[in-house]
């Protein structure tokens, strides 16, 4: 294990938040392994399950995940009249790829991931991500997402984008790459990327808030609250040229909601809803950009 590993804990550091640190207790290494991209590494924590780790960063835990992959996945997907055709990019733990194929319409699912590795890593060790992974709906692509989207048209209803906040996946982040995921996406296609938390990188989710507004007609950025993520919660912008995105485009039925934990068509709504000092912020940057 790394050193990241001292005295039974797991401890992730923040840079934005100097000073503290998120400690887990180990009570079993699972697995290590340093693939050509990231430092992965999987242990079973006190009160969280099994825990997954990318480069000293929690990226899944056992007890909360469901937070962030219903969330995700069922806000995006709701947002669309009928997904079928989706693409995800990031994604190699499979958890937002088991919350779509909940969904009867999907027909298939692109999951582009430029380390092999870390899916092989993820499909033998989590819970779930094996028999997602493996479905007969997905495709699996071993390559850089940037590469992945480039010259596509018009191919997919659903685009998602996990990883853009990786100091390694900067591109994920640009707006050239974000134009060409719009130009892949289909009439009435909905773009949604992982923007970070509004409250500790208020600026870079802000920025992608803009220039979500700036690319489609209806846009929007929501709040996942996920406990074992650094400060606890997440966000993701989202988008659409055709219609809002901050309510259900269709209603779930009884019996799904029923098998969710997380994502509802109320919470759907709630998500969006933010703090004041957000909108203040929103405001000057938007006003900086004029």
């Amino acid at each position: 294990m790394s050193g990241i590993f001292q005295e039974g804990y797991f401890t992730e550091t923040n840079p934005v938040l100097p000073g503290r640190a998120f400690s887990i207790k180990i009570l079993e290494p699972i697995a290590a392994e340093e693939t050509d991209c990231h430092l992965a590494e999987i242990f079973r924590g006190e009160g969280c399950g099994l825990v997954f780790a990318l480069d000293g960063r929690i990226q899944v835990a056992q007890n909360d995940e469901f937070m962030y992959h219903e969330m995700f996945a069922h806000t995006a997907a709701y947002a669309h009249e009928s997904p079928e055709n989706i693409l995800v990019i990031g994604g190699a733990n499979g958890g937002l790829v088991r919350e779509l194929l909940k969904h009867p319409c999907v027909e298939h699912i692109d999951v582009c991931d430029k380390d092999g590795a870390l899916v092989e890593l993820c499909k033998k060790h989590l819970p779930g991500s094996r028999k997602a992974m493996e479905n007969f709906k997905v495709d699996i692509t071993v390559m850089d997402g940037v590469d992945f989207i480039h010259g596509k048209r018009s191919c997919y209803d659903l685009i998602l984008v996990e990883g853009s906040m990786h100091e390694k996946d900067k591109g994920l982040a640009s707006k050239e790459f974000m134009a060409e995921c719009k130009l892949a996406l289909k009439p009435g296609g909905v773009l949604a990327v992982q923007a970070g938390s509004h409250i500790l990188h208020t600026e870079i989710a802000l920025r992608q808030s803009l220039l979500f507004r700036e690319l489609f007609n209806y846009s929007g950025y929501f709040t996942i609250t996920v406990p074992s993520f650094s400060g606890g919660s997440t966000g993701v912008c989202i988008g659409c040229d055709e219609h809002e995105v901050n309510r259900p485009i269709r209603m779930p039925f009884r019996r799904f909601v029923r098998s969710l934990k997380a994502y509802s068509s109320v919470m759907h709504k709630a998500a969006f809803v933010l703090p004041p000092f957000w909108n203040k912020i929103a405001v000057k940057m938007g006003a900086e950009a004029e």
